[in-house]
């Protein structure tokens, strides 16, 4: 018994694609290896938490300050009843947004500006290198003389918090651009404009969102440490007057949402990398 002969490709014709290596489809590998990630981030989170409720109940440390997780989330969802967590929280989410905005844009435009010429890259960096070491908070003080108290100071030491790991991730990526590839495309008639923006950003991209999500954490660490001792509202500041009336199960609560928040703004900018990135390849 003979074989049928294969059907020939016409021009016309669309040629069947290729089965896929190791017989599964991409879209499965691509299911179980988020699964997995999600996996390790879930597991450690879950055994230290049945640990430390283990542990509290067992009296081996004072249920005093450190209240048991289960009681913990029974608080947390107390505050979420009543409805001030969710207030709070977004005054504090706007003010980190704004902050972000505010010490990104600026320090991208300047790392660009500085790793692009390194005639004024030898001019600031000097300025750069003498006040990025300063801490931040020290200066929380003049900028509650300079703008007064409310937002306006919390939101600006946020803003020079994440301005300096962007403007340093910046510079760099910009800098570790293949310079050939740059005198090429200059060469055959790109302007400064397309160069930057069609060569040197794709090139620079994968450092630069290493510094953004250093910064957007760091700038929720500073919102929140600003709003410790110098503002009646915010879910930081919520969490120092529950410290100040000694109600621990409350301010346990609150740290919760800070780091389910520090966790979203960090996947937050991981999806943001994979999206212009895939951006950059198409």
């Amino acid at each position: 018994m003979t074989a049928a002969p294969a059907q020939p490709v016409l021009p016309g014709d669309q040629a069947p694609a290729p089965a896929p290596m190791g017989g599964q489809p991409r879209s499965s590998r691509r299911t179980r290896r988020g699964l997995a990630a999600v996996a390790r981030t879930v597991i450690p989170l879950v055994v230290v938490t049945v640990l430390w409720e283990l542990v509290v109940r067992a009296g081996l440390i004072g249920s005093t300050f450190f209240p048991p997780p289960t009681t913990i989330l029974s608080t947390l969802w107390e505050l979420i009843q009543e409805g001030e967590i969710g207030t709070e929280l977004l005054i504090s989410l706007e003010r980190v947004a704004l902050a972000f905005v505010i010490g990104t844009v600026p320090a991208v435009l300047l790392g660009c500006i500085m790793g692009y010429y390194p005639f004024f890259y030898r001019i600031v960096d000097p300025l750069v290198a003498v006040t990025y070491p300063v801490p931040k908070l020290a200066i929380l003080p003049l900028l509650l003389v300079i703008f007064g108290l409310g937002s306006a100071p919390i939101i600006a030491m946020a803003a020079i918090l994440c301005f300096y790991p962007t403007l340093v991730s910046t510079i760099a990526g910009v800098r570790g651009v293949d310079r050939d590839l740059v005198d090429v495309v200059s060469t055959l008639g790109g302007t400064k404009v397309q160069v930057l923006w069609k060569v040197i950003l794709p090139g620079a991209l994968p450092v630069m969102f290493a510094g953004f999500r250093l910064g957007a954490g760091i700038a929720l660490e500073g919102e929140i440490a600003a709003e410790f001792v110098s503002a009646s509202e915010g879910i930081g500041a919520k969490t120092w007057s529950y410290w100040q009336v000694f109600q621990i199960d409350r301010m346990y609560a609150n740290l919760v949402v800070i780091a389910i928040v520090g966790l979203a703004i960090t996947y937050l900018v991981k999806w943001a990398e994979t999206q212009a990135v895939k951006g950059r390849r198409t």
